[in-house]
């Protein structure tokens, strides 16, 4: 892609450490571990990302170069579809995902049960984590929670 590159600075991690509190998503929290300074594989629920000094830079680009390299938002411009269904499914032509359907079935499945305390030692949480992460040196709240059964 064209345009500037941009690697943000130690003191632009307060403001990253920021928008997490109010959007704290992995991939904004894989964007600030690597501004961070966080290098190696992270195991997340559903990859193993690299973080590398790539991970921590923004490009900058014009629309029509952006719109160039995705096709998704490109043929949500051309087509302009009237409904979220609508767009949810042209989304999912290229892509196979379909977000609204990924959505509707994480909320149709029932709730854990709440439990008092976890069944096993801090030690033995951190084995279990270590252990599912096939040997990534980093993991993800996501990945941890999920794997120790926790909401």
């Amino acid at each position: 892609m064209n345009g500037d590159v941009l690697t943000p600075l130690a003191q632009d991690v307060a403001a990253i450490r920021t928008a997490l509190s109010w959007h704290p998503s992995e991939a904004s929290a894989l964007f600030a571990a690597a501004v961070d300074g966080v290098r190696g594989p992270v195991r997340t629920v559903n990859h193993l990302i690299p973080l590398t000094d790539a991970s921590a830079r923004i490009h900058s680009t014009g629309l029509d170069d952006a719109l160039a390299h995705n096709t998704v938002p490109a043929n949500l411009l051309d087509v302009l579809p009237p409904t979220l269904e609508a767009a949810a499914d042209l989304s999912a032509e290229p892509t196979r995902i379909h977000e609204l359907d990924r959505e509707r079935v994480a909320a149709a499945e029932p709730p854990a049960p709440a439990r008092a305390a976890l069944p096993w030692s801090a030690q033995a949480a951190r084995e279990a984590v270590r252990d599912a992460a096939q040997g990534a040196p980093h993991v993800t709240l996501r990945f941890a929670a999920r794997t120790l059964g926790m909401t």
